[in-house]
């Protein structure tokens, strides 16, 4: 209705434009006649109907044009009534388009089953889903050691001498002085069985209590000891290097016979040292006579090459191993 109102007003002043034209043109027309009879020329108002007839062509002009962009000008439009729609579904009027709805998100993937973190002292460093490291020597993946099962050790030590132990096993392996050994780097001591549980499922290791060791320095020494004498019997043998070892408890009929046991102590190390002997007398006192003690042992690489050298001695060899390939990841 607005439209229709809007476009009357354009057709009125488009007849007033033309009227008052038409008006100004006849004036002129017979002002001009009048030149043949020496009349005087009056020209105000041919100018002023003039003037009447552009004023009202140029707001005829003004009018229409709201028509001709396709809708009407302010309230008169009925813009306000209702919202013009795009041809792609958004309001005509500029106003920004409706957001997308969020995208549901992905589920991040599982951690991989098995990734290698590097290569120290000629071997491969894996880690595992659990967080669980793996050493593996450097023949695990030549064409030699394909299908072989190999010693495993667990190792609680600090980090700061994690490159100390690859180097020491490595160094012995290469001097002939031991087996290739696997050596499995659990979180903290209390997942050690499951790390070795984890370790069995994607490597090459010996499973029998005859081809497992456990390795512990410092903090960890108490560990790697009480786990090796604990009545499970999961251990062949063990290394203590640098603890503070607690008394041992009550002994049991049950309870198995002791692994073969290294303790070392650095030189220097005088309360170690203490602890170790104490130790030792303690288990030959419950019949247990093989007990090494290691006094005034170097902190470096050739101590872990002795241990290595020493898990040798106690435990088994690698032997031949099914299935003959290292499982995939």
């Amino acid at each position: 209705m607005a439209d229709v109102v809007w476009s009357v007003l354009v057709v009125v002043a488009g007849a007033g434009a033309v009227l008052l034209g038409y008006r100004a043109v006849r004036h002129w027309w017979a002002e001009r006649a009048g030149r043949a009879y020496e009349l005087p020329v009056d020209r105000h108002g041919t100018v002023l109907r003039a003037g009447a007839a552009g004023a009202a062509a140029l707001l005829a002009g003004v009018l229409a044009l709201p028509l001709l962009g396709g809708g009407g000008s302010g309230a008169g439009s009925g813009s306000s009534g209702a919202a013009r729609v795009s041809a792609d579904g958004g309001k005509a009027s500029g106003a920004p388009a409706p957001a997308a709805p969020p995208r549901t998100p992905q589920p991040a993937p599982p951690p991989p089953a098995l990734r290698t973190l590097g290569h120290p002292a000629g071997g491969t460093l894996d880690q595992l889903a659990d967080g669980t490291r793996v050493w593996l020597p450097p023949w695990y993946a030549s064409p030699r050691g394909v299908r072989v099962a190999f010693p495993v050790a667990v190792a609680h030590l600090p980090a700061e001498r994690e490159a100390d132990l690859f180097d020491g096993f490595s160094l012995a392996l290469r001097r002939g002085l031991a087996d290739p050994f696997v050596l499995v780097l659990p979180a903290d001591c209390s997942r050690a069985d499951a790390a070795l549980a984890a370790a069995g499922r994607h490597f090459r290791v010996l499973p029998a209590r005859g081809g497992t060791g456990v390795i512990g320095v410092g903090a960890g020494a108490p560990c790697a000891v009480n786990a090796a004498l604990a009545a499970t019997g999961r251990y062949g043998a063990a290394a203590g290097v640098s603890g503070l070892y607690p008394p041992l408890a009550a002994s049991s009929s049950s309870r198995t016979a002791p692994p073969p046991l290294l303790l070392a102590s650095a030189q220097g190390e005088t309360t170690a040292r203490a602890a170790a002997q104490r130790l030792g007398a303690a288990l030959h006192a419950r019949g247990a006579g093989d007990v090494r003690l290691v006094d005034g042992a170097a902190a470096s690489r050739d101590l872990f090459a002795r241990i290595a050298g020493y898990l040798t001695e106690k435990l088994d060899g690698p032997a031949t191993a099914t299935p003959p390939v290292r499982p995939t990841s």
